[in-house]
């Protein structure tokens, strides 16, 4: 063990001292005498030396990082080598954490420690975690309590340390030994829901001028069908300024926000669901079918609450882009209030409540497929660069990719699934603006409506618009992501 002051572990124990420390833990992990440690050594190993009960999740990357050979097994040269790395990692983040130098870690460096990443816990919690660290139980963690408890935990950070302690086992008032929610989503809704707000309100603010740019084009596209896009950005600005590209944002936020919000928690609910189902080790551990599952239904959930908003933020377009004075008012009037509500009133006592969810069960088909892919093969994208990160580069499993990272799987996943629901997009939305100015015909079902958009243009009217949309969309999903995973750090959940 260093003495206080100390710089290096090493500095305490000679080569042949520490050979021989790492041979005697071997051969009690290695309680068969095969000469190698399997998988069940390994687990019995981690309740050994730190009295919880073993998770999987750990087991297997602990045998993920010790076996270089890939055979399944750890030798004695392949523990050692992981050993020496981990001791000087630990010994590290022992110095980080031992702030006044003293060679043993006291409450408050502790606490201090959890609270710089960002976790908040009860005092009884606290005592709980330190109590279970502190082997002697003299009130101080000394540096061989501390890597004794944590040798074995693949990965050397305070955040996944808490949350191997907190995942592993709690006691019940009578003692009782309770495997908790492998997840922090039930434990921080809130969180969840305002890291998804946050998310869609940015990613539809950065992109409102590319929506102006899509509305417009799509608009003029009937009577100005050479139109490009340099001069719809010059008509755009020379009539309204840069303000111009940001018509109708506040409405369009008015919507994104409770219908992100929804969709990321709804989809983190799920994958949650779905690993307690499989029998997983936590959410970002289920199949990667599970996770286009959760996708979909997320979509759904988000795509139900907030269909109404969404039917009337269609109208209110295509009503205000067609009661204009002049084009040049069409292009940068403003929503007005009144100008919604009269939209409300007039759905009202056309149809009723039903006026307000025209095209659901088309839109709920179409947003399935279309969020299953989206989240599916974002986090699959994801996940499979930070496999990659942690087998080829080393790295820890946990650290938080790039945002270039980020915002390149947000584009992949974006653009696939956006263009391939398109055409039910397209039905939808014509359902949705029927009897307005922009688009007076009716519909007696959707089915009309897609034999009516087919005599108009064949296959290539289901695709009207698919370019601006891209345009819009796969900058949008992509800020979104960014977003979203940039407020889960700053919030403090994963």
């Amino acid at each position: 063990m260093p003495s206080p002051g100390s710089t290096d572990f090493y500095l305490s124990e000679t080569p042949a001292e520490r050979e021989r420390r790492i041979r005697e833990l071997f051969d009690i992990l290695d309680r068969q005498r095969q000469g190698h440690l399997d998988r069940e050594a390994i687990r019995k190993g981690f309740t050994q030396m730190t009295h919880l009960p073993a998770r999987n999740k750990y087991v297997n990357e602990l045998l993920e990082r010790c076996d270089t050979s890939h055979d399944g097994l750890v030798d004695f040269d392949e523990f050692k080598t992981y050993v020496t790395d981990k001791e000087r990692e630990l010994w590290h983040l022992f110095q980080k954490i031992d702030q006044n130098g003293e060679g043993q870690l006291l409450p408050d460096d502790l606490e201090a420690a959890l609270k710089e990443t960002g976790i908040e816990i009860s005092q009884d919690e606290f005592l709980d975690f330190m109590q279970l660290m502190d082997l002697d139980g003299n009130g101080v963690i000394d540096f061989y309590d501390f890597k004794n408890f944590l040798l074995l935990l693949p990965q050397t950070n305070m955040r996944e340390v808490y949350q191997y302690y907190q995942t592993s086992t709690q006691l019940t008032q009578d003692a009782e030994v309770i495997i908790p929610p492998t997840d922090e989503s039930a434990n921080h809704a809130m969180r969840y829901l305002l890291a998804g707000g946050l998310a869609g309100a940015c990613s539809r603010t950065c992109t409102a001028p590319f929506d102006r740019l899509k509305v417009y084009l799509i608009t003029r596209s009937s009577t100005e069908a050479s139109i490009t896009l340099r001069q719809a950005v010059r008509s755009i600005y020379s009539q309204g300024g840069w303000r111009g590209f940001f018509v109708g944002n506040g409405l369009n936020v008015m919507k994104i926000v409770p219908e992100s919000a929804i969709k990321f928690y709804s989809y983190e609910t799920c994958k949650r669901m779905i690993a307690t189902a499989l029998d997983c080790e936590d959410k970002d551990s289920i199949p990667t079918g599970a996770r286009f599952l959760a996708g979909g239904v997320a979509g759904i959930c988000a795509q139900f609450s907030i269909y109404p908003v969404e039917t009337l933020k269609t109208r209110v377009m295509s009503i205000q882009r067609d009661t204009a004075a002049t084009p040049a008012q069409a292009q940068t009037a403003g929503v007005s209030r009144s100008l919604i509500f009269d939209t409300i009133k007039s759905m009202y006592a056309r149809a009723g409540l039903r006026a307000f969810w025209p095209g659901l069960t088309l839109g709920l088909v179409g947003v399935f497929p279309y969020q299953a892919m989206d989240l599916g093969i974002y986090e699959t994208l994801k996940m499979s660069y930070l496999s990659y990160m942690e087998d080829e580069m080393h790295l820890d499993q946990k650290r938080q990719p790039s945002v270039f990272v980020l915002w390149a799987c947000g584009m992949v996943s974006g653009s696939i699934g956006a263009t391939s629901v398109y055409p039910l997009n397209v039905i939808r939305t014509r359902l949705q603006a029927q009897g307005t100015p922009a688009h007076p015909s009716y519909y007696k079902t959707p089915w009309e409506a897609v034999q009516v958009t087919y005599r108009a243009g064949g296959l290539r009217a289901f695709y009207k618009g698919l370019g601006p949309t891209l345009l819009k969309v796969v900058p949008a999903v992509s800020i979104s992501y960014v977003t979203y995973e940039w407020s889960k750090e700053c919030l403090g959940i994963s």
